[in-house]
């Protein structure tokens, strides 16, 4: 009897099936004829760069010296990337996807796992200038980046930046933009789950206010923590804060142009591409935030349509005193000072290549000397940067 029913229904599910199918053929065939509304672009790169450095860099794109004797050569065509967009007008309002991937992130052996770069849903009204963007997206704020060859674009050497997950509304009526942002990493660890509430952030940008062309901006942010204590124990709280000055010049005509930020705060760290720099749980007088400042300043100076110089320098200094109490060896660094000189040449309009210069100064803690300063080292080194990439 159990074994007849389920024959009924095992036939009954197959007839529903091939009913289904027969239905839904003629609507395949039909549906070639239908014109979508949503418009798509596609866009990427393929890139090769090798790298050759001095010293043992503590990541394997720019970032601070673990050490000035270990040498190393590096092939690495990581930073090659694919993204499209979609995206529609219904009335004022235009409506896009954006999705961008790259060959960053965890990488077991030779297998280079494709990661998000970007992933956000945007609406923007057409005329009054509003637009609100959720998902993930470059920092809202210290908005500017060097132009480095090097896929780390100066990190913990002045430049904060990162992509970071953020619903964000921005508003330009003018050549004024006021921008409000709740911003926070994905919960993906211990920290990160104590973190529950986001980096408020805001930013007011000018363009056009110095020069045509020019664009000065005040941004910062605040944030509030509080890590459990053990059982019986008060909780540690801590109040990070940011704030960060943006400036772009152009000079005359060629495309010459200077832009850089400077920034300070304190627990300004992994949203930031600043890991390291955040809380310190074993200060002498009880826990606190780590103190940092900091910044850059990148010029490009074409000297043809095809070919075009980059030179820039930058320094982050977090506060020696804040890092009392942690393990020596868990220090990052007390000050890391980077600068860089490139060349890059575009044979046709896709298809180019470049070599670049780095220059690292990165003072190390070796000991404690007292209450309130640290023994050190200061370690120099270089990176030398070959590139060849196409784009589309």
């Amino acid at each position: 009897m159990q074994n007849g029913f389920w024959n009924i229904a095992r036939g009954s599910i197959i007839c529903l099936l091939l009913a289904s199918f027969m239905i839904m053929v003629p609507g395949a065939q039909a549906a070639g004829d239908v014109t979508s509304s949503v418009d798509m672009k596609f866009w990427g790169r393929a890139i090769f760069n090798t790298h050759y450095d001095t010293g043992a860099m503590a990541t394997d794109f720019m970032s601070y010296l673990n050490d000035d004797e270990t040498e190393s050569w590096n092939f690495n065509p990581r930073d090659t990337r694919l993204g499209f967009s979609a995206g529609q007008t219904q009335g004022n309002w235009g409506f896009r996807a954006v999705f961008e991937m790259d060959f960053y992130g965890d990488n077991n052996g030779n297998n280079l796992i494709p990661r998000m770069r970007l992933g956000y849903a945007e609406a923007k009204h057409l005329e009054n200038g509003f637009s609100l963007r959720a998902g993930q997206d470059w920092i809202p704020v210290a908005q500017q980046n060097p132009g480095t060859i090097d896929f780390g674009v100066m990190s913990w050497g002045g430049n904060l930046w990162w992509r970071v997950p953020q619903i964000t509304a921005r508003y330009k009526p003018s050549n004024i933009e006021f921008l409000v942002s709740a911003m926070q990493h994905r919960d993906s660890n211990p920290q990160e789950t104590a973190e529950k509430m986001p980096w408020l952030l805001g930013r007011i940008g000018f363009s056009d206010l110095l020069i045509d062309g020019s664009l000065i901006a005040l941004g910062g942010g605040v944030r509030s923590v509080s890590f459990d204590g053990a059982e019986g124990e008060d909780s540690t709280d801590y109040s990070p804060y940011m704030a960060a000055l943006e400036l772009k010049i152009p000079f005359g005509s060629k495309g010459i142009a200077l832009n850089g930020e400077v920034y300070m705060g304190q627990a300004v760290g992994r949203e930031f591409i600043h890991y390291g720099f955040d809380y310190n749980p074993a200060y002498p007088d009880g826990a606190k935030e780590i103190e940092s400042t900091g910044g850059f300043a990148s010029l490009k100076v074409p000297v043809s349509p095809k070919v075009e110089f980059n030179l820039g320098a930058g320094v982050d200094d977090p506060k020696d005193e804040d890092m009392q109490g942690m393990e020596v060896a868990s220090i990052r660094y007390l000050k890391n000072q980077t600068a860089f000189l490139n060349f890059k040449h575009k044979i046709t309009k896709n298809f180019g290549w470049g070599l670049e210069y780095v220059n690292f100064n990165t003072t190390k803690a070796t000991g404690v000397e007292g209450d309130d300063t640290f023994t050190t080292n200061d370690l120099k080194g270089q990176r030398y940067t070959t590139s060849v990439w196409f784009v589309f």
